[in-house]
This record gives C-alpha cells, sequence and structure tokens, in this order.
C-alpha cells in the first residue's frame, strides 16, 4: 500500500520509548518505526541454505526478499541537521547508546504523523557528514517508497535529503547529463542497458557474485543476474574529462556495447 504524503519535515527528538519532552511537557508520541533493511543478511543465508541454486534462480529468490525488504539505501543529511545530530550524540551520558531520530510526516489527507527513523551514523565531511539507511525500494527526486512496519509507503522526498548518484554523460558531448540514477552506496557500475534507462551495480560480498542491483531511470529497484548486466561487455575506468558536467572527486566508467559509448560517472567510494 502506497499513501501519497505532502512531505517528510526532520525533527530531532531523542525518544524515551515513544515519549518526548517538548515546550516542557511531556507527550506521548504515536511513532511507528522505519527499521534498517536486513536483505543483504537474508540473500546471503538464501544461498548457504541453497547452494545449487542458478544464478536466475537466485536472482528470482533474491528479488523477492528485496520486494518484501527493501534495500539499504544511504540517505544523507544537510549540514545543519549533521550538526544538531552531532550536539545531541555529545550531550549523552553514554555515547554508546544509540541516538533515537523522530521525523514528522506532514500528510495531504491526514494530521502529521510520526516516525521512529533508523540509527543515523556520523562520518567525515567528504563522505555527507552524517546518513541514516532507509529500507527503499524507489526513489526519485520528488518521492521514494520505504517500508514502515512491514508496509510500502510513498513519502516526499524531503529537501534535506540526498543520497549518491550515477549519471549518464553524452558521449560526444561531455558537459550534457542525459539521465540521472539514485544510488543507494557508492559502488562501481557494472552495465548499462541499451536504451539507457537501466543501470546496473555489483555488490561487494564475494557470495552475491552472481547478482547485481538494477536501478531503473524511474527510480525501481531491482536485483538481476550478473550475466544481463555485463550483456554486452564489462566497463573500465577512464580519467574524468576535465569539461565533464560532473563534479570532483568523480570516477567515469566506459562501456563500449551494441556499437554504442556508455559513459557513467560517479563519485569515488567514501569509506563509510
Amino acid at each position: 500500500m502506497r499513501n501519497k504524503l505532502s512531505g517528510l519535515v526532520l525533527v530531532l527528538l531523542v525518544f524515551t520509548g515513544l515519549s518526548a519532552v517538548i515546550f516542557g511537557q511531556q507527550v506521548k508520541i504515536s511513532a511507528f518505526s522505519v527499521r534498517k533493511s536486513t536483505v543483504i543478511d537474508q540473500i546471503m543465508a538464501l544461498k548457504t541454505a541453497n547452494p545449487k541454486l542458478t544464478s536466475q534462480e537466485f536472482a528470482e529468490a533474491a528479488n523477492r526478499l528485496l520486494e518484501k525488504n527493501g534495500i539499504g539505501f544511504v540517505i544523507s543529511f544537510d549540514a545543519a541537521t549533521c550538526e544538531k545530530i552531532k550536539n545531541l550524540k555529545d550531550q549523552q551520558k553514554d555515547p554508546n547508546v544509540p541516538i533515537k531520530l523522530g521525523a514528522t510526516l506532514k500528510s495531504v489527507d491526514a494530521e502529521g504523523a510520526s516516525l521512529v527513523l533508523p540509527e543515523p551514523h556520523i562520518t567525515a565531511a567528504e563522505c555527507g557528514g552524517c546518513y541514516i539507511e532507509l529500507p527503499i525500494l524507489e526513489i526519485t527526486d520528488k518521492a521514494f517508497v520505504t517500508v514502515v512496519e512491514g508496509r510500502n509507503i510513498k513519502f516526499q522526498l524531503p529537501s534535506n535529503f540526498y543520497s549518491n548518484e550515477a549519471v549518464l554523460l553524452d558521449s560526444k558531448d561531455k558537459t550534457t547529463i542525459k539521465r540521472k540514477w539514485r544510488i543507494p552506496f557508492r559502488s562501481i557500475p557494472i552495465g548499462v542497458s541499451y536504451d539507457e534507462n537501466v543501470l546496473y551495480l555489483g555488490f561487494d560480498d564475494s557470495e552475491l557474485s552472481q547478482l547485481s542491483l538494477s536501478v531503473f531511470g524511474e527510480g525501481v529497484l531491482q536485483i538481476t543476474t550478473r550475466e544481463e548486466a555485463e550483456n554486452g561487455g564489462k566497463g573500465k575506468i577512464i580519467e574524468a574529462p576535465s569539461s565533464s558536467a560532473t563534479t570532483s572527486p568523480n570516477q567515469v566508467i566506459r562501456f563500449d556495447r551494441w556499437k554504442n559509448i556508455y559513459l557513467v560517472s560517479i563519485k569515488k567510494p567514501c569509506p563509510r
């Protein structure tokens, strides 16, 4: 079920159970929990339990798990939000206690609702400053679909939510971006579809070497086989063109497929 919402405004609250102190008063909050996706662990366990699965069978089973759980998608916050999160962390008596981050949901058809988001992580500024991992099934510049207590719900993408991106450059005019994909993590692309609509990403885990994550131009995420991703030939990293439309630091991967040239630019991998 996908509910259309007018927007998601991040509100920083340190939750005790499901209550918070607002304007000096203890207020009970009926919040829904958004839990971190465990789909990668589930897929690896699936392979361990069924080692004789073909690549196609493995991809189909993994995709069913993805459709139910979403994939862990790194969402970074703006500098102001990160500063608030860092201040909350510094104020804690026990620094090992996870921060419980709340989000206020603004709906078109209903009153505001509250969410409890996964624990935020603080990183170096070049890696975004701070981030959370949301279980996401679909994401565009305007909206995203996440899993909330077993339900798929669609929210508008807040202005202070950022994600990693990959862009397709025009092979003849490298200052022109032909397409952009929001991707869940910084990963070297391993393929592009003939029609330039799908970007394929590889997984770091050796147990998932048979699989790839396909990111559609419409924002949908699916798991497919590695063979599908590499159909037409493998890509190679080249130097980023100095006059390209990308930002530094970046890498450009060139795919020579079906007598076409595809240039995909991404930011260089960032340690988390």
